[in-house]
């Protein structure tokens, strides 16, 4: 943890520039993904997942009914902690601790969820283009946490009807552009989550957005998103510079493209032409990386296969929005223009130290 500590003098003693900007510059990273009310709770028991027909360490979507008694028992716990959340959301927040200023997409609905939602992306001083949906929910999102596993439960709600409208209506906002020019550095990253029902904001995003060094990132975000999405999925991947996902998403992107291995898998994929940087995570036995870079501005290079360690960590207490900090420390680190394996180590630092933590957040 030596490594991030530095990161934390350099960020907190003097920023790396970004924290100072204005609300019109934009930002090098631009996040969409669905707008989440998060509820984490430590239960004592399995009782409430027997009664919900629930199962540990799964992701899965419940009716806005059934998650609405789960997060009314829930919330009657003294230890539930609420933020704002969802995967890409999460990935901002984190960045934003560590001091590069993120730009968030996403939709709510109109209600008392909404309200809270807002207050506390204001608390949080988080840049955030959200359109309202009527006459849909807000989306919730549960995270049972027993011993050291987890339920993560959503329902999407108003996330859903995110349009290309909202994006076109930014993109004529002189006051407040959020692409850089294409000859500046800048990241625009999906999550999973947020492909199904919105294919085509996908792909508005890939053909107006993305080109030259506006860099696209995506994460699989998990293995039933993968086997739902997959034609979508894989046209993102083709279209990707990285691609963030764990051994289980990634193996169920393998079985969907017919091939044999994982390292396949990467071929096929790298073999578009293109510069592409495929991180798979694979919790405590570390981090894999394939890819052709070389460096920023460079060809292609052969395709390479290089291994990571994980830190060793003593108090897990929730890995639930691991993989998001794992998210923003690479891409924190890589806007610092870190090498590669510099982006993994503070990477996995940084999922290590959320990890002790309840609900996706770093230690103060």
């Amino acid at each position: 943890m030596e490594y991030l500590q530095q990161f934390y003098e350099k960020i907190f003693g003097d920023s790396n520039g970004d924290s100072g900007w204005g609300a019109g510059t934009p930002r090098k990273v631009v996040a969409f993904g669905n707008v989440l009310l998060d509820r984490t709770v430590q239960i004592a028991d399995l009782d409430i997942l027997d009664r919900f027909q629930l199962s540990m360490n799964a992701k899965g979507e419940l009716s806005v009914e059934t998650l609405n008694s789960l997060t009314a028992e829930i919330c009657e716990s003294s230890n539930c902690i609420t933020n704002p959340g969802g995967s890409s959301l999460n990935t901002v927040r984190i960045l934003k601790k560590l001091g590069t200023e993120a730009l968030f997409f996403g939709a709510v609905g109109d209600d008392k969820y909404a309200e809270e939602l807002r207050d506390r992306l204001q608390d949080y001083e988080i840049d955030a283009r959200i359109e309202t949906i009527t006459e849909t929910p807000t989306g919730q999102c549960v995270c049972l946490v027993y011993e050291d596993k987890t339920a993560l439960y959503a329902n999407i709600g108003a996330s859903a009807g995110f349009s290309i409208d909202l994006l076109k209506r930014a993109e004529k906002d002189e006051n407040k552009k959020f692409l850089r020019s294409i000859e500046r550095k800048q990241i625009l990253y999906i999550e999973g989550f947020f492909i199904p029902k919105r294919e085509d904001v996908c792909e508005y995003i890939v053909r107006n957005y993305i080109r030259e060094r506006r860099r696209l990132a995506i994460n699989l975000s998990a293995p039933y998103i993968v086997q739902r999405n997959y034609e979508q999925l894989l046209y993102l991947a083709r279209n990707a510079y990285f691609i963030f996902g764990n051994v289980k998403e990634f193996e169920a992107f393998t079985e969907k493209m017919g091939c044999s291995s994982l390292e396949k898998m990467a071929e096929e994929l790298i073999q578009s032409g293109l510069v592409k940087i495929i991180v798979i995570t694979k919790g405590d036995q570390g981090v894999q990386v394939i890819s052709n870079y070389i460096e920023e501005l460079g060809e292609p290079g052969p395709i390479v296969f290089n291994s990571y360690n994980a830190p060793r960590v003593e108090n897990v207490l929730d890995t639930t929005g691991a993989g998001d900090a794992f998210v923003a420390g690479f891409l924190h680190a890589w806007l610092e223009k870190r090498s590669l394996s510099e982006c993994i180590r503070v990477a996995t630092d940084v999922a290590a130290q959320v990890v002790t933590q309840i609900g996706c957040n770093l230690p103060e």
